[in-house]
């Protein structure tokens, strides 16, 4: 039974309610309570934000007291049913049932309401992200949805009515169809990477190689183009032609866009969908380019699909790169030229995620019964002693306390490469998951624009060297990992992380360009 709380209790409720607000956004007035910890005007917007683990104290302070209050003479008051106020997929919290990795819809009524969850169940109103993991209704009603993770096992929603009151939630959770998963990952995959006379059963859009012409990259750069056009972006294929010969492009891109709430700013997400060319090096080229990087080109056609009914506060491009292995050349293009497509020069470029070779990684086991490593560094790392940019603790919350990855897992002996900077550290370390200036890829070219960036990046080298060769393929790929189903369920791992990382960082206004 939950008590009416004492009177020192209920001050501190009056003075905890507009933190737990944190997230709702409601239009700037003289009255923005510049007294808490940040107050952040964007857009003709005041949004109320309070340290997390402060209120999270402050709520777990009120659970224990809320019993006790009895004891000091207070009249108890009526207990709490949350099911008054919450709806969770249109029926009462005690008969929903959500799934893994699938959005659900809530409804919270009645003015001062609150409820927040933890960190693997995500809250969403007006398809943007709550980073507090806190809403409290300001008007009469607030409708939302909220985001489970594949690997959710609980879901426990703290509700507290206007009064101060208090109750825990707990709602069932079964396994889902994750909107970013493994499973259609691979169907796309073979789709793209199949050759056959029937076209409904396979693409065959393989021999993507840049830097000639070459007709089987102009028609895969034109079905890329139009699954983006098919979700609703604005899309672009980007030509530039450096050296006279309109025959033979520089680069050619595919560039989707979303605007964002405000227009000041622009971030983005991308891979590159060239492939090595016959004789490149080391391994002599590929015509299939599975791992290198038909994988990261299908992991941005489903965050694609993921991100199409979502707001963001900026700008956002999701793009496919050419000429990477060309040295670059296709996001330079992008990020320096001047086109009414291209980066634009006059807003903050905040971030850039980039996905290049993806799937042979932790949680999949090499032959031998060690993990693959797995490997994501942020950046720019200018001092490997401190931590350098704010994205960075957004790659360590995602991995470790979202997702629940095992930090501290090691192998023995060592893995054959890794990162830059920290190698006498992590040189046995499976999730190589830090500030680094690793390079070679198209993060590369934001990060030197003074942009925060992550570098999602599989095995390679010593640990996986099939890419850049022949051997280069989807069969290839799942004979290494042991079979599809650990493919799969290793692709969606890092297809989370990338995702959830893009979703929180356009929500934390500490992600700022560093040339800002």
């Amino acid at each position: 039974m939950v008590k009416w709380l004492s009177p020192e209790v209920s001050n501190l409720m009056s003075w905890v309610r507009f933190p737990l607000s944190a997230s709702i956004l409601t239009p700037l007035k003289r009255d923005c309570y510049p007294q808490f910890h940040h107050i952040l005007k964007k857009n003709g917007i005041c949004a109320k934000r309070m340290n997390r683990q402060l209120t999270a104290l402050i709520l777990t302070g009120l659970f224990l007291v809320a019993p006790l209050a009895g004891c000091f003479g207070e009249d108890e008051k009526s207990e709490v049913y949350p099911a008054d106020s919450l709806q969770i997929d249109f029926v009462n919290p005690e008969d929903a049932e959500m799934r893994t990795g699938e959005f659900h819809d809530f409804t919270l009524k009645g003015e001062g309401n609150a409820i927040s969850t933890d960190a693997d169940v995500l809250i969403f109103v007006n398809g943007t992200y709550v980073k507090d993991h806190m809403v409290m209704v300001e008007d009469a009603t607030v409708f939302g949805q909220l985001l489970t993770t594949p690997y959710t096992t609980e879901v426990n929603i703290a509700f507290m009515d206007a009064d101060g009151q208090t109750e825990a939630v707990s709602v069932p959770i079964t396994n889902g169809t994750p909107i970013v998963n493994g499973e259609d990952w691979f169907d796309k995959m073979e789709f793209i990477t199949s050759v056959c006379t029937d076209s409904t059963e396979c693409g065959g859009y393989v021999n993507r190689w840049m830097g000639s012409p070459n007709p089987a990259f102009e028609r895969a750069a034109s079905f890329f183009q139009g699954h983006f056009e098919g979700l609703g972006y604005e899309t672009h294929i980007l030509r530039v032609i450096d050296h006279g010969n309109p025959t033979e492009p520089e680069s050619l891109n595919v560039i989707a866009w979303k605007q964002g709430r405000n227009d000041n700013c622009v971030q983005g997400m991308g891979g590159h969908m060239d492939i090595a060319p016959p004789g490149g090096p080391p391994g002599g080229g590929t015509y299939e380019g599975a791992y290198d990087n038909t994988a990261g080109t299908v992991s941005m056609m489903l965050f694609a699909r993921a991100f199409a009914d979502l707001t963001f506060e900026c700008d956002t491009f999701l793009a496919l790169w050419s000429s990477e292995e060309e040295g670059l050349r296709g996001s330079s293009a992008f990020a320096n030229n001047d086109c009414d497509y291209c980066l634009p020069q006059d807003k903050e470029l905040e971030f850039y995620i980039n996905m290049d070779m993806m799937g042979m990684s932790w949680p999949a086991y090499k032959s031998n019964g060690d993990p693959f490593p797995y490997h994501a560094w942020s950046g720019p790392d200018a001092d490997p002693e401190v931590q350098d940019v704010a994205i960075t603790t957004v790659l360590d919350d995602v991995h470790f306390n979202i997702l629940k990855a095992p930090r501290n897992l090691t192998i023995d002996g060592s893995y054959g490469a890794g990162c830059d900077q920290h190698w006498d550290e992590h040189y046995n370390l499976v999730m190589d998951v830090h500030e680094d200036t690793f390079g070679r890829s198209d993060h590369v070219t934001f990060r030197d624009l003074g942009a925060q960036t992550i570098f999602h990046l599989g095995a390679y080298d010593a640990d996986y060297d099939a890419y850049h060769s022949p051997s280069d393929t989807l069969d290839n790929m799942v004979a290494e990992v042991g079979g599809q189903q650990e493919l799969e369920q290793s692709m969606e791992f890092v297809m989370w992380a990338a995702m959830l990382e893009f979703i929180i960082a356009d929500q934390t206004p500490e992600i700022r360009n560093l040339n800002a």
